[in-house]
């Protein structure tokens, strides 16, 4: 007597494939669900609407997750503002790099950047302008550019309310931008 086969499913690799996707989608599903009872169980807890001694350990590990968690986001959005080149005033207000005063208080902004007599934004550390080649120094007053026969001009300087020193003759302050009279 011939007995008919029985087919195991696990027997075609299409059908142990299939069967395995199916596995893996239920315990995803299923881990979803338990976040989502602990979720809601630790909402109660926190409302104080049940009281599981149980699982009061956990409730405290996720309380101190929490505030972990919100020191970790604060430092985070500390140092975007940084990398964006933002910073705080002293008066509290959020600066940006762009910004040469304290829209609040109106204190001059040290964003380590200066304006060049070309016009082009560059950075205080730098030697000399990338745009026209000008030393930063004569822009800072560290240092005077040589003439054509080597020797170094005199140049004199005003000082702007911000603080800049302007060199004679040059009508507005590069740093600041206000008008020198």
């Amino acid at each position: 007597m011939n007995m008919p086969k029985i087919s195991n499913p696990f027997s075609n690799m299409t059908g142990s494939n299939n069967i395995k996707k199916v596995l893996e989608e239920k315990n995803r599903e299923r881990s979803k669900v338990y976040g989502f009872i602990g979720m809601d169980v630790y909402e109660l807890y926190k409302q104080k609407k049940i009281e599981i001694t149980e699982l009061n350990v956990h409730f405290e590990r996720m309380r101190e997750l929490e505030n972990e968690i919100a020191e970790l986001e604060a430092e985070k959005q500390r140092l975007e503002l940084q990398s964006k080149g933002s910073s705080i005033c002293s008066c509290g207000q959020q600066l940006t790099s762009e910004l040469r005063f304290c829209p609040r208080c109106g204190k001059p902004v040290d964003n380590g950047m200066l304006t060049c007599t070309c016009g082009k934004m560059i950075k205080k550390d730098t030697q000399f302008c990338p745009y026209c080649g000008r030393s930063v120094g004569t822009l800072i007053g560290n240092e005077q550019e040589p003439n054509a026969a080597g020797q170094q001009p005199p140049v004199e300087y005003r000082t702007c309310i911000c603080g800049a020193k302007v060199p004679e003759g040059q009508f507005m302050c590069m740093e600041c931008g206000r008008k020198m009279e």
